[in-house]
């Protein structure tokens, strides 16, 4: 624990230090929960405050008003909930902001007048940007313009769209189980790999592989988070198929790794990262397909522990923290 006087922020989970600190908007928390109590003390965690407000008046509101003219902060605070906001308002000099996936450009201009001048704001885009904004090149340059720093999980996006490139990460698992419930695992929504994952799942059970796929199209059928890493622990392979266009890596192959499971992926981009092992990483369109059981039910080639380390939320955060 940090010397650092320590207070709650009301009507929230907010821990406030007097060293500096990085204030984090709508992270994943259960990897969050990941990181060591040296860093963790040093982060404090919003929820995502700035989407769209519940309610119809405020949504009107908001998209007559914000980013449209210059607003006084109790205007704001109709939209964004004040103990949040006032959170990132009152950040010093020597700490830092960190927004995961903000597209909004005009909310963004809103809040940015209320941020500190010398507290550098970063947004990370953890998805394709393509499937985050209408016009990628254009508003990401005016989000830029603001004084915001863009980083990317996607070396190429990061390229193309001048942004920084800060990766992929996980967090190490707290516990796996004993016993394995499938051959093949994989969770999410279809997008625009419906079919790629029927025919996938066809071939799989055609070498008599047991798959375990949850593809939800109801909100009733999504899985919690923890509730799909417990799945993806008692499998013996995980399946990653990208969207399109997509050329950085999901979290599917790193949650492979850190819980020691093979890998199935359409992804050959993989074959450049240093965590890749041919008899771990199956290359769909490269590797030859009549060897996937062969493939899935060999031993795992070892990854050195230094490698998966770097993967770690403890390494990543860094490239944030003031």
């Amino acid at each position: 624990m940090s010397s650092g006087r320590m207070r709650y922020a009301p009507t929230s989970k907010l821990f406030i230090y007097s060293m500096s600190t990085l204030y984090v908007v709508s992270p994943p928390l259960e990897i969050f929960e990941g990181l060591k109590p040296e860093l963790r003390q040093r982060i404090v965690t919003l929820p995502d405050f700035l989407r769209y407000p519940a309610g119809r008046i405020k949504g009107i509101t908001r998209s007559l008003l914000a980013g449209r003219v210059a607003l006084p902060r109790r205007i704001l605070y109709y939209w964004f909930p004040k103990a949040y906001f006032d959170c990132l308002v009152q950040a010093r000099p020597g700490d830092a902001i960190l927004i995961y996936e903000a597209c909004n450009v005009r909310v963004l201009r809103a809040i940015r007048p209320y941020l500190p001048e010398r507290v550098p704001c970063y947004i990370y885009y953890c998805n394709p940007v393509g499937t985050t904004f209408r016009r990628p090149a254009e508003e990401l340059q005016a989000i830029r313009a603001l004084g915001y720093r863009l980083t990317s999980f996607d070396p190429c996006e990061a390229e193309r769209y001048g942004m920084a490139c800060t990766g992929q990460y996980f967090r190490y698992p707290e516990h796996q189980p004993d016993n394995i419930d499938s051959d093949c695992f994989f969770c999410g929504l279809p997008k625009d790999r419906a079919g790629t994952l029927q025919r996938l799942r066809t071939r799989l059970e055609a070498e008599g592989l047991t798959c375990d796929f949850v593809i939800p199209r109801t909100p009733a059928e999504k899985l919690t988070y923890p509730q799909y890493l417990d799945r993806l622990a008692r499998t013996r392979c995980v399946i990653d198929i990208s969207q399109k266009g997509q050329t950085g890596l999901t979290r599917r192959p790193l949650e492979a790794l850190f819980y020691g499971k093979k890998l199935l992926t359409d992804n050959p981009e993989i074959a450049r990262y240093d965590f890749y092992r041919p008899q771990n990483v199956f290359i769909l369109g490269k590797d030859p397909e009549e060897q996937l059981r062969a493939f899935i039910e060999s031993p795992l080639a070892e990854v050195p522990e230094t490698v998966r380390a770097a993967y770690d939320v403890n390494e990543w955060i860094r490239h944030y923290l003031p």
